[in-house]
């Protein structure tokens, strides 16, 4: 947080975000939830009138870099559930069609990309930037009908 200034304009920042999203893995003969990142090396300034300064990025110890973008982050917040935690969604496919009947994603099917079934995960595609980003977010399939 102390290096933040140089990479910020005026304005009140309230929080640093890191997306993540929650997946479903099998090891060990069980299954376990865990945590991801959705935008892996991105890091998101909510506050009031808060300016990134020009595409800016920030080296740490013991990771590679950080970059610091304007973007749509409010899109990805609605996604999620708790914080900056995008939680997993849990559907049927009907004639074809997913259709998504709990979690973040419900009645948001048109942002589906791809399904992975086997890793239980999805890429959507959301407002990045000026442009479009495919992201993964955790998505069970339980049930397919023909």
């Amino acid at each position: 947080m102390n290096r933040c200034p140089e990479f910020v304009d005026s304005g009140e920042m309230e929080e640093i975000l890191c997306f993540q999203y929650q997946r479903m893995m099998r090891y060990g003969g069980t299954w376990h939830l865990e945590k991801r990142m959705a935008v892996p090396g991105y890091v998101f300034i909510a506050g009031t009138d808060v300016l990134v300064k020009s595409n800016r990025q920030m080296s740490f110890k013991r990771s590679s870099e950080v970059f610091m973008i304007p973007c749509e982050a409010p899109y990805l917040k609605e996604l999620c559930e708790h914080g900056s935690l995008i939680g997993i969604s849990r559907g049927i496919i009907r004639n074809g069609t997913a259709v998504v009947t709990s979690g973040p994603l419900t009645g948001r099917e048109t942002l589906i990309r791809r399904i992975d079934r086997h890793k239980r995960i999805a890429e959507i595609e959301i407002p990045f930037a000026g442009g479009q980003r495919q992201i993964t977010v955790g998505l069970e399939i339980y049930e397919k009908e023909m």
